[in-house]
């Protein structure tokens, strides 16, 4: 069984994706700005899909693969990314990770007025 690790990285404006053997060595990697045409939206719908279809469709069709998935940052599409992925890829997905750093800084104590 091959186990490889696909990264995503959401930032405001863009997706980035890496797929990883489990040594580190990089096998595909690739953005959703490389798919946009001028004049067209970058995060869309239908370009999402385009870039899950083209970029991950060699795998689909591979015996015995299973693949850890690592989310990180975010995005205002991200769940409709995940969701498609997770209908293109759904046979050998094994598991997900979401490494968005979250805030733990809590509330700050008001300052003591010194006189």
């Amino acid at each position: 069984m091959k186990l490889y690790f696909l990264l995503i990285l959401f930032t405001q404006n863009n997706i980035f994706i890496t797929l990883t053997t489990l040594k580190g060595e990089v096998i595909l990697w690739n953005s959703l700005g490389s798919l946009k045409i001028k004049g067209l939206k970058k995060l869309s719908n239908s370009l999402i899909k385009n870039f899950i279809f083209i970029n991950l469709n060699q795998l689909k069709f591979q015996k015995e693969l299973k693949i850890h998935v690592k989310l990180k940052g975010y995005n205002k599409l991200k769940k409709l990314f995940i969701r498609f992925l997770i209908l293109f890829l759904q046979e050998i997905i094994f598991s997900f990770i979401d490494n968005s750093a979250t805030p733990m800084n809590g509330c700050k104590w008001k300052k003591k007025r010194r006189l």
